[in-house]
């Protein structure tokens, strides 16, 4: 029997937890944007099928960020339409890759509408102020705003990263992996069957480069979101179950 130190096995044992902590039902929207969308509509690579619609005339670059990327007009947006798996009332993260060189006002790069009264989103991730802004803003049943902000310089046709999470309690907002700070605790996000949107805010479209545009259903730590900065999402869908195949082999030989 091959023997193992003890400080070997913890870090066994605690990357078999950092496998288990993420599964491909966790994430209820991907759109890599890796290529052309077919008569406008944009495929979703979740295991939900919410597949997106172009409404415009955004176009289709291979030089995205990873792989392909849209390029909005500021007359463009994609429409996914409600579903079940896109209901988030306790926990999730908002995720979305972005390059304008224009200073943009009051566009959320991924939103979802409210149906009813009150204000008409629930959530999402948003870049205003003249492109020196972005945020994430959640909105509880009793029409209350939860959200946060960071300024910056974000006009630079660079790309940056922009995370927006909710883990039933704190609603955090993230630029290129770090932490802008969190907001005042949330109970819930309000729900209804508003569809979700990316790149718009109503007539407010975006103008710039959208890639990787990702919905999770639960709020991803800091530490996740630094390393997706630095490496792109983890390809866990086909590759989880290998590796949890591959550390319990490890673990039973022990």
């Amino acid at each position: 029997m091959k023997k193992v130190g003890f400080v070997t096995l913890v870090g066994m044992l605690c990357c078999l937890a950092e496998v288990l902590a993420l599964q491909p039902e966790n994430v209820v929207l991907y759109l890599p944007f890796d290529q052309a969308p077919t008569r406008g509509a944009i495929q979703d690579q979740s295991e939900y099928g919410n597949h997106g619609k172009m409404i415009g005339k955004a176009k289709w670059t291979k030089n995205g960020k990873f792989g392909g990327a849209m390029e909005f007009d500021g007359a463009s947006k994609i429409e996914v339409p409600h579903a079940k798996s896109l209901d988030l009332k306790q926990a999730m993260t908002l995720q979305i890759w972005f390059r304008t060189k224009l200073p943009q006002k009051g566009r959320f790069l991924i939103y979802k509408v409210h149906l009813g009264g009150g204000r008409n989103y629930e959530w999402g991730i948003y870049l205003t102020g003249g492109s020196k802004s972005v945020s994430m803003y959640l909105v509880e049943p009793n029409d209350q705003v939860r959200w946060i902000s960071k300024n910056g310089d974000w006009e630079n046709n660079e790309w940056h990263f922009l995370v927006g999470t909710y883990d039933g309690k704190d609603v955090k907002c993230y630029i290129d992996g770090v932490m802008a700070d969190k907001s005042a605790p949330a109970k819930s996000a309000r729900t209804s069957e508003g569809s979700v949107f990316i790149g718009t805010w109503g007539s407010n479209f975006f103008t710039g480069f959208l890639d990787e545009a990702r919905i999770l259903n639960v709020a991803l730590t800091e530490e996740e979101i630094k390393q997706e900065f630095q490496n792109g999402y983890r390809a866990f869908a086909v590759e989880v179950r290998g590796k949890l195949s591959l550390r319990w082999g490890e673990l039973k030989s022990l």
